[in-house]
């Protein structure tokens, strides 16, 4: 009886222990940290409890944070535009500047969040150009491609340009 009762005790301490120190530096804190954070704490409690163990209790409690989602979708391949052949399918390029791969991205900022618009050499993988925006309009690729045109070493030499085949870069605007 007595060693059940120390049990909800100890689950009572521990408890205000993590929501003390979730107040104090924030309710997204994940387990490995809070459990770094309060191994010294449990200690001079007399709580005596594992990584693992602390995780149940998280569960049990309903403490966990939920994952976030990490991506953000920005193709979109499903458009009115001529979608050129795959040129670049089982070949690999032997020189600088044979291929190019044009992508953009998602950044999350504290501001919000911005598109990043790139122009990477296959072979090479130097970023030949490059846009940063607020927003996924044509011109944030067109501009990326003038940038790496105008950082082209061989202009005489062929190129060939891949892409996802986006909106973007299936608009006539771009192509």
């Amino acid at each position: 009886m007595k060693s059940h009762q120390n049990k909800i005790n100890q689950e009572q301490i521990l408890l205000h222990l993590v929501q003390d120190c979730r107040k104090q530096i924030g309710q997204r804190t994940g387990g490995i940290k809070l459990y770094r954070l309060l191994k010294n704490q449990m200690k001079q409690h007399q709580i005596n409890i594992g990584r693992d163990k602390f995780y149940r209790f998280l569960r049990a409690y309903n403490l966990l944070v939920p994952r976030t989602k990490r991506h953000f979708i920005t193709t979109n391949s499903k458009h009115q535009f001529y979608k050129h052949k795959n040129l670049v399918k089982d070949k690999d390029p032997v020189r600088a500047e044979q291929l190019w791969v044009s992508d953009i991205t998602y950044i999350k900022t504290q501001k919000g969040h911005s598109y990043l618009a790139l122009v990477t050499d296959a072979y090479s993988k130097q970023i030949m150009g490059y846009k940063l925006a607020s927003h996924m309009k044509v011109s944030l690729c067109t501009d990326a491609l003038k940038m790496a045109i105008k950082n082209r070493k061989y202009p005489n030499q062929k190129l060939i340009h891949h892409s996802d085949r986006g909106i973007q870069y299936c608009n006539p605007g771009y192509t």
